[in-house]
């Protein structure tokens, strides 16, 4: 999941806060504040569900 984040994070082009990332539910959200490329704040979060559970209710 720290992988998939960090891979998340390149891909959207936003810097994430080192040594600030956050577990959720059950160990499927992994969430941490970022930066834009401009600077401004943001929020990543990855969720990990089963294919057929992607759609519904966290």
């Amino acid at each position: 999941m720290r992988a998939r984040h960090a891979l998340a994070a390149q891909a959207l082009d936003v810097r994430v806060e080192p040594g600030r990332k956050f577990w959720g539910w059950a160990g499927r959200t992994l969430g941490a504040p970022a930066r834009t490329t401009t600077g401004q704040p943001a929020w990543l979060r990855l969720v990990s569900a089963p294919e057929d559970k992607a759609s519904g209710k966290l």
